[in-house]
C-alpha cells in the first residue's frame, strides 16, 4: 500500500509484529478475525518501503488514524530494530493522546520482554555490538520493552491459538465499544462470496435499492457470511439492523412485534418506540426507512409472508438501501414479490440489483483446516489422529456446522475416542447436526413432498432427473413440482448432468427419519442395504414397506473391504460372486409386502414361486437376474420401468406379455439374449435399451408397433446383421444408436419414413460393404464413385459415421436432403477430402474429423463461419482484436490426429517454402535467404508433429514461418533481447502514406517441455489509439534441444488507418513455455510509387533523447558534394512496374565516384561500418551544427531488392543516441555502388566542443566507404585531424 493511500485511510487497529515470526500464521489469523468483525485493521503486509522519513510517515498515516495498537511480541521481535523503533513511536503516541496499546505475548513470557532475558537478551547483545556508538538508542529500546510489559496484556500460556485470538478480538471490541456482531474466529472458504456481496453492495450504491438472498442448506454458513458482510459494511450506511432467527422468532407469541421493535431501535441507534401491534410496527418502519440509507439483514427466512407481515408492502426504502435475506429456500425471491415489497420507483431500480448467492460446501482441504481449528486450536493434525480426522472430515461433506460440532466434541479426546466416534457416526448421525438440518424437511408443506424426498434419499441419488420422474410419476407422485419444491428448500440439487444429488448430511438426515419410524426394521416404510438384506433373510417384512433396495454385489464388496479380503468383480461380471452358499433368500420373504412399489434386487438369487410376490410393483431393477426367462407366475403388469441389465435372459418372456404402463425396458449387457421379446403388449414403451447384447441376432417384427418409442439403443450388438423393415414405422423415434454393430450391413430403406429421427449413430458398422444390398445408399452411379444418402430422413440433426472405413470413393456426394443436420462425425475414416455438398449444410455447427489421417483439405463450411476475428469494445475509442482460428474459439470443428491436413479454406494454409520464389520470401519476411534444413513443426489444431523443410503458414491474414537460426536480420529496425519492444511511428512524408504492415522476427528456444500445451501469441498494441491486435499461431517450430534456437518470422498486414505517424506502438511476445532470446520489429508504409520512411525513436536500455530528423534534400544535398541529378530505378510492389525517379536521399551511379578526402569530410574509413570523432573547438559565434555523412554501399545482384540502411549517432560524452533509417526498394545493376547522404542538424547543447561521438551504419549491404563532416555557421579551423 502506498504511503499516500495509507494517509487517507482510517483504522481501528494498527498491528505491530515481527513479520518472519508470525506474518503467515498467528498474525494472519488475528488480522482475519478482526476484519471479519468489521474492525478496520492495518498491517504492513507489503513491507512499506522504509526511507529516512518513514517515522514521520508512519506516525502521520497510521498512529494518528488508529485507535488501538496491538503489539505482538514473539521470539524474534527484539531482533528487529524496525519493530523496536515502531514500539517507541507507539508508546510516545500513547503518552500524548488517548491511543490504546494492547500487548500480546505470543510464545514468550512478559518477564522475558520486561527484563530482556532469553532470546531477548541475545538480541540486545547483538544490538550493543552493532551499535556501540548509539548506546542511548539501545537503552531507549530497553525502556520501551519494560514500559509496555508493565501495561499488562494478553498472554497465550497454555490456551489454544483459536481461543487466544477469540479473547483478543473480544478485548478489542470492548475497548472500541463496537456493535459488531460476533462471528467465529476461524472462517474458512468464505472470502470469495463475501467479496462478491460486498461488490454488489457498492454497485450504484448511492441511488439504487437492492435485495439479495444468501441461500443454502442448514449449517452451510449463510448466517456467518451475512454477519461478516454486515460487520464490514455498517459504516457505509446511515442505519442498519440485523434481525436474527426470523423463522423461529416469528413463531413465538408477539415474535413479529419483537422483531419490529428491534429493527426500529437498531436504525434509530437505540431509541425505543412503543409498538402496540403488527400494523403499528409496519407504519413506523416505513416512516424511518424512507429518510435514510439502511442496511437490513433478515436472517433465516422461510416464507415470504413473514417478510410482508414484518414490514408490509410497497415499502418506500431510501435510495441506496440494501436488504440481505438468508434462507434455505433458493426460490424465495421472485419478481412478483419484489414489485409488491417496494414502491413502484424503487422496485424498478431494484430489478437490476436483485442477487442470489448460493453457499457451496467447503473443499476437502478447507474442511480439514476448519476441523483442525476446532479440534486442536490450530491448523495441524497430530500424526496419530490424521487418518481419523480425514475420515471425519469426509463424513461431514464440507458442511461447516458439522465440522465445528464434531471438531469441538473431539477436542482433547484420546485416539480411541476418535475411533469410537467415527464408528458411531457411520451408524447414527450426530443429533445436534440432524436437528438443524431437519428444519428444512419439516418446513415442507405436505406429506407428498416429504414422501418424495424420502424415496429419492433411498433410491434415486445420482439418478437422471427425467428417469426418476418417469418412475415416481408412475407411483402417483407429482414429481415435477415436487422436485422443484425440494430444490427450493435446498434439500436437493440438480447438477449440470441433470442428476439428482443430495448432500450426504441431508441424506443421513432423511435416512434417520426413516429409522425413527420404528425400532422394528421390518415395519419401516423404506429399507436399504444391510437392513433390507436382514429383512429378506429373516422374512420379517410387513405391509408398511413401500421401497426396498439391495445390491448384493455392493454388500459383499463392502464386507470384503471391512475384513481386508480382496474381491475382484470384473465389469459386467454376472455369476462368479453371486451368492455364498450360506445366503438363502426366498420369494416368500416378500409375501407380506403388499404395498411394495419400488424394488431393487441386484445380483440376488431367489428361490420359490412368485405367486405371492407383490403385485403393484412400478419399478423393478434386477441386475444380474439369473433365470433364462421371466417366471410365468411373476405378476409385473403394473410396471413402469423394468431394468434387467447384466441378466442371463435368453428370452425375456415366453409369450406376449401385456405391460400397458411400461415406459422403459433396459436389457443392456444381457449376453445370453438371442432375440428381443414381442413388443405387441407394450403400447406405452418409450425407451428400449439393448446395448452390448452380443448374441442378439434378431429384433422382433412387432417393434414397428411401438408408436411412441423415442429411444432405441442397439450399440455393440455384434451378432446383429439386419433390422426388420417394420423399424421404419417408428414414427416417434428420435434417437437410433447402431454403433459397434460390426456385422450390420443392411439398414432398411424404410428408415426415411422416420419423420422424428434426429440422431443416427452408425459408428463401426459394416455399411461401407453393403454396395449390393444397400442400394438406397448407393450413388446412382454415373461415374461409379460414391453413394447417395438421399434416403436418410430429412429430420436428422446428428449423424455419426465414425470408423466406417469410408474413403472418397464411397463418401456421400449428395447431402442436400439433410438440411436440418447440425452435427456430423466422420472421424477415423480414410478420406482425403470432404465432399463439396457439405457446403449446403447451412445449419451444421459441429464437424468431428478426429484421426482422419489421410485428410488434406477442408472446404469452406458453415461450421467454420463466424470464426476468427473478434472485436471487443472497451470504451468509446479502444478495441481488442483477436486473430484466432475457429478451432480455438469453439469446439465445433475437431481435427485432432489429421496429420496430413494442410488447408482449411479461408482459415489457414500450409505450404512448403519451396513453392515460393526467393523474391516473394524477401517481400514477406524481410530476409535474403532462409535456412531450408528440415525441422519439426507442431500443429495445435491436429495435435501432431511433422518433420519437413520450413513451411509457410497463412492464417487469418497473417503469414508466418519457422526456420532454424539464431540472429535477427539487420533489416529489423527495432531490436531487443526481451519479449517486449516499444517505439513511435514516424510522421509520414506524404499525407496519403500509411503503415500497411509489420514484420516481426522472434528468436526463441525451449524453456519447458510443456511448450506444446498452450499456444504462443504475439500482441501489437497501439498505445495512442488503444487498439490491441493479438495473433495466436496454430503451429510452432520445435528446436531440437533447449540450447538450439529457431526464428519465427511473421508478416502482419494492418489496415483501416489503425497505425499512423506519431502513434506509440508496443509489440510483445507472450512466450508461455518459450524462452525469447532476441526480438526484432520493423514496418512499412504504403505509397503509390515507393516504400520509404525515416524516423527516430527512443532506444531501450539507455537514457537517451529523441527528436525528428528533417532533411531538405534541395538545400542540403549540394553541400554534401552531390554529383548531380542522377537517375535511379525504383520498384513499386503495388504498381508492379518500374519507374525512373530523381534522387530521394540515396544516390547511385553506374561507376564508383571519386571521393574528395581533402574536402569537408573529416572522417572516413574504407570498408568500415563505424567512425568516431571528437567535436572540435568553436567560437561563441556558433549558432548551430550540421553533421553530414556519406555511405557507399555495394549491391550484390540485379534482382528486385529491398534494404533498410540505418545510421546511429551516439554522443558518448552525454549518453544520448539518435537513429535514422531509409527503406528503399531498388533494382540496381550488378556491382553498382549506392551513395547515401544525410544531413543532421544539432541545436543548442546537443553537440558541443569536446564531445566524443560515434557513427555506426547498420545494413545487410556491403559498406565500401563511410565519411562524415561537421559544419558550423562559420569556417572551421584548419586542423582536420579529429579522429579518435
Amino acid at each position: 500500500m502506498a504511503m499516500s493511500e495509507i494517509s487517507r485511510c482510517s483504522y481501528h487497529v494498527f498491528l505491530s509484529y515481527r513479520g518472519e515470526d508470525t506474518r503467515k500464521s498467528f498474525t494472519d489469523h488475528l488480522y482475519t478475525a478482526l476484519v471479519h468483525l468489521g474492525i478496520q485493521t492495518f498491517r504492513d503486509d507489503k513491507e512499506i518501503e522504509r526511507g529516512n522519513n518513514i517515522k514521520d510517515e508512519i506516525e502521520k498515516a497510521i498512529l494518528h488514524h488508529s485507535k488501538i495498537s496491538i503489539v505482538v511480541f514473539s521470539k524474534n521481535y527484539a531482533a528487529s530494530t524496525w519493530c523496536l523503533n515502531e514500539l517507541i513511536m507507539i508508546l510516545e503516541h500513547k503518552k500524548s493522546s488517548k491511543h490504546i496499546v494492547l500487548p500480546v505475548f505470543y510464545v514468550v513470557d512478559p518477564s522475558q520482554v520486561k527484563n530482556q532475558t532469553g532470546c531477548y537478551a541475545e538480541a540486545f547483545t547483538q544490538h550493543e555490538q552493532n551499535l556501540e556508538s548509539e548506546t542511548n538508542m539501545v537503552q531507549r529500546w530497553r525502556n520501551a520493552l519494560k514500559e509496555v510489559a508493565d501495561i499488562g496484556g494478553m498472554v497465550l500460556q497454555d490456551r489454544h491459538e483459536s481461543q487466544f485470538i477469540q479473547d483478543i478480538v473480544k478485548e478489542v471490541q470492548n475497548k472500541l465499544h463496537l456493535i459488531s456482531l460476533y462471528v467465529p474466529p476461524y472462517l474458512v472458504g468464505i472470502d470469495s462470496l463475501v467479496t462478491q456481496i460486498n461488490q454488489w453492495l457498492e454497485q450504484d450504491g448511492a441511488n439504487k435499492v437492492g435485495i439479495a438472498t444468501i441461500c443454502g442448506i442448514g449449517g452451510i454458513g449463510k448466517t456467518t457470511i451475512a454477519k461478516v458482510v454486515y460487520n464490514q459494511n455498517i459504516p457505509r450506511f446511515e442505519g442498519y439492523s440485523f434481525l436474527a432467527d426470523v423463522r423461529e422468532t416469528s413463531q413465538d407469541c408477539n415474535g413479529l412485534v419483537r422483531l419490529q421493535r428491534q429493527l426500529i431501535s437498531d436504525i434509530l441507534k437505540g431509541k425505543s418506540h412503543k409498538i402496540y401491534n403488527i400494523d403499528n410496527g409496519i407504519n413506523k418502519i416505513k416512516q424511518i426507512v424512507c429518510c435514510r440509507r439502511v442496511l437490513l439483514v433478515l436472517d433465516d427466512v422461510d416464507e415470504l409472508e413473514k417478510i410482508k407481515k414484518l414490514m408490509g408492502t410497497q415499502i418506500p426504502f431510501h435510495p441506496g438501501s440494501k436488504i440481505i435475506i438468508t434462507s434455505r429456500n433458493r426460490c424465495l425471491l421472485n419478481a412478483h414479490f419484489i414489485s409488491q415489497m417496494f414502491d413502484l420507483e424503487a422496485s424498478t431500480s431494484c430489478g437490476g440489483l436483485s442477487k442470489l448467492s448460493e453457499v457451496k460446501e467447503l473443499a476437502s482441504s478447507e474442511s480439514l483446516q476448519l476441523f483442525n481449528w476446532y479440534a486442536f486450536g490450530h491448523n495441524s493434525v497430530p500424526e496419530s489422529s490424521m487418518a481419523y480426522a480425514r475420515s471425519l472430515v469426509k463424513h461431514c461433506g464440507g458442511l461447516p456446522l458439522a465440522l465445528q460440532i464434531l471438531g469441538s466434541s473431539l477436542s482433547t479426546k484420546s485416539v480411541s475416542s476418535w475411533k469410537s466416534a467415527l464408528e458411531k457416526l457411520e451408524e447414527i448421525p450426530d443429533s445436534k447436526i440432524q436437528e438443524i438440518l431437519r428444519i428444512s424437511y419439516d418446513s415442507l408443506e405436505d406429506d407428498h413432498d416429504k414422501n418424495l424426498f424420502l424415496d429419492i434419499v433411498c433410491l434415486f441419488i445420482g439418478k437422471d432427473r427425467d428417469y426418476t420422474t418417469t418412475i415416481l410419476d408412475g407411483c402417483d407422485f407429482y414429481s415435477t413440482i415436487g422436485i422443484e419444491n425440494l430444490v427450493g428448500r435446498s434439500l436437493l440439487i440438480i447438477n449440470e448432468k441433470n442428476k439428482l444429488m443430495i448432500h450426504q448430511m441431508i441424506r443421513d438426515m432423511g435416512q434417520e427419519i426413516i429409522r425413527q419410524e420404528s425400532s422394528d426394521i421390518g415395519k419401516r416404510s423404506r429399507l436399504w442395504h444391510k437392513n433390507a438384506f436382514d429383512v429378506i433373510r429373516e422374512k420379517i417384512g410387513s405391509r408398511t414397506v413401500k421401497c426396498l433396495t439391495i445390491d448384493l454385489k455392493g454388500l459383499l464388496e463392502d464386507k470384503a473391504e471391512r475384513t481386508n479380503t480382496t474381491l475382484h468383480f470384473p465389469k459386467h461380471s454376472k455369476s462368479q460372486f453371486l451368492m455364498a452358499n450360506d445366503v438363502d433368500m426366498e420369494t416368500q420373504a416378500f409375501a407380506k409386502m403388499k404395498r411394495l412399489k419400488l424394488l431393487q434386487l441386484d445380483y440376488v438369487r431367489l428361490k420359490g414361486d412368485f405367486k405371492d410376490f407383490p403385485k403393484i410393483l412400478r419399478w423393478l431393477r434386477w441386475h444380474g437376474f439369473c433365470m433364462q426367462s421371466f417366471p410365468v407366475d411373476f405378476d409385473i403388469n403394473e410396471l413402469v420401468v423394468l431394468d434387467m441389465r447384466n441378466s442371463k435372459l435368453k428370452q425375456v418372456w415366453k409369450d406376449t406379455e401385456c405391460l400397458p404402463n411400461l415406459k422403459i425396458l433396459n436389457l443392456n449387457h444381457s449376453h445370453s439374449l438371442l432375440k428381443t421379446p414381442s413388443f405387441s403388449g407394450l403400447p406405452s414403451l418409450e425407451k428400449l435399451m439393448l446395448k452390448d447384447c452380443i448374441n442378439l441376432v434378431e429384433v422382433d417384427q412387432s417393434i414397428g408397433e411401438l408408436k411412441i418409442l423415442t429411444f432405441l439403443n442397439l450399440k455393440d450388438c455384434t451378432s446383429l446383421r439386419k433390422l426388420p423393415r417394420t423399424i421404419g414405422s417408428l414414427i416417434s423415434l428420435e434417437e437410433l444408436i447402431l454403433s459397434g454393430c460390426s456385422r450390420l450391413d443392411d439398414v432398411p430403406r424404410e428408415l426415411h419414413n422416420m419423420e422424428s429421427l434426429k440422431v443416427l449413430n452408425l459408428d463401426e458398422t459394416a455399411i461401407y460393404q453393403s454396395r449390393l444390398r444397400l442400394h438406397w445408399l448407393l450413388l446412382k452411379r454415373s461415374k461409379g464413385l460414391g453413394f447417395s444418402w438421399a434416403s436418410l430422413p430429412g429430420s436428422l440433426v446428428k449423424l455419426s459415421l465414425e470408423s466406417c472405413k469410408l474413403s472418397n470413393d464411397v463418401m456421400p456426394n449428395d447431402l442436400c436432403n439433410l438440411a436440418s443436420l447440425k452435427s456430423l462425425n466422420l472421424s477415423r475414416n480414410p478420406i482425403h477430402y470432404l465432399p463439396e455438398s457439405l457446403r449446403n449444410l447451412t445449419k451444421l455447427d459441429e464437424l468431428l474429423l478426429t484421426s482422419c489421417t489421410e485428410l488434406q483439405m477442408i472446404p469452406k463450411l458453415p461450421v467454420l463461419l463466424n470464426v476468427f476475428k473478434c472485436n471487443f469494445i472497451f470504451g468509446d475509442k479502444s478495441s481488442f482484436r483477436i486473430i484466432l482460428p475457429c478451432f480455438f474459439s469453439s469446439t465445433r470443428c475437431v481435427i485432432f490426429g489429421c496429420e496430413k491436413l494442410t488447408e482449411v479454406e479461408d482459415l489457414f494454409k500450409l505450404e512448403p517454402i519451396e513453392n515460393f520464389e526467393a523474391e516473394e520470401i524477401r517481400r514477406l519476411f524481410n530476409v535474403d535467404s532462409i535456412n531450408r534444413n528440415r525441422l519439426q513443426l507442431y500443429s495445435y489444431l491436429t495435435d501432431s508433429i511433422m518433420l519437413a523443410t520450413p513451411q509457410v503458414l497463412q492464417e487469418c491474414g497473417v503469414t508466418s514461418t519457422f526456420v532454424i537460426g539464431s540472429e535477427v536480420p539487420i533489416v529489423f529496425k527495432h531490436r531487443t533481447n526481451e519479449h517486449r519492444i516499444s517505439f513511435s511511428l514516424p510522421t509520414p512524408s506524404h499525407p496519403d502514406e500509411k503503415i500497411h504492415r509489420f514484420s516481426l522476427c522472434i528468436v526463441f528456444s525451449l524453456a519447458s517441455d510443456q511448450m506444446l500445451e498452450i499456444l504462443p501469441s504475439v500482441h501489437i498494441f497501439n498505445e495512442t489509439k488503444m487498439i490491441m491486435q493479438r495473433y495466436r499461431s496454430t503451429f510452432i517450430g520445435i528446436p531440437q534441444t533447449n540450447d538450439n534456437t529457431m526464428l519465427w518470422l511473421i508478416h502482419w498486414p494492418v489496415t483501416d488507418c489503425q497505425f499512423e505517424g506519431g502513434d506509440v506502438v508496443s509489440c510483445m511476445v507472450v512466450p508461455i513455455h518459450l524462452s525469447i532470446r532476441k526480438f526484432g520489429v520493423t514496418y512499412e508504409s504504403e505509397h503509390n510509387i515507393r516504400y520509404e520512411y525515416g524516423f527516430s525513436h527512443l532506444s531501450t536500455g539507455d537514457e537517451v533523447s529523441a527528436r525528428n530528423i528533417k532533411m531538405d534534400l534541395t538545400k542540403h544535398l549540394p553541400s554534401l558534394e552531390s554529383y548531380g541529378d542522377v537517375k535511379v530505378q525504383l520498384c513499386s510492389y503495388i504498381e508492379g512496374s518500374k519507374v525512373v525517379a530523381s534522387p530521394q536521399g540515396i544516390i547511385t551511379t553506374l561507376d564508383p565516384m571519386p571521393f574528395d578526402y581533402s574536402g569537408h569530410y573529416y572522417g572516413h574509413q574504407a570498408g568500415k561500418t563505424e567512425v568516431s570523432i571528437s567535436v572540435p573547438p568553436n567560437s561563441s559565434r556558433k549558432i548551430s551544427c550540421f553533421l553530414n555523412s556519406i555511405i557507399i554501399f555495394s549491391a550484390k545482384n540485379d534482382k528486385t531488392y529491398g534494404f533498410l540502411p540505418c545510421l546511429e549517432i551516439v554522443n558518448e560524452t552525454k549518453g544520448t543516441k539518435w537513429t535514422y533509417s531509409k527503406h528503399f526498394m531498388g533494382i540496381p545493376e550488378t556491382k553498382n555502388t549506392l551513395y547515401w547522404t544525410t544531413c543532421w542538424n544539432f541545436r543548442g547543447d546537443e553537440l558541443e566542443a569536446g564531445d566524443h561521438i560515434t557513427l555506426r551504419v547498420l545494413s545487410d549491404l556491403s559498406v565500401l566507404e563511410f565519411g562524415i563532416d561537421l559544419v558550423y555557421d562559420y569556417e572551421l579551423d584548419d586542423n582536420p585531424n579529429f579522429f579518435s
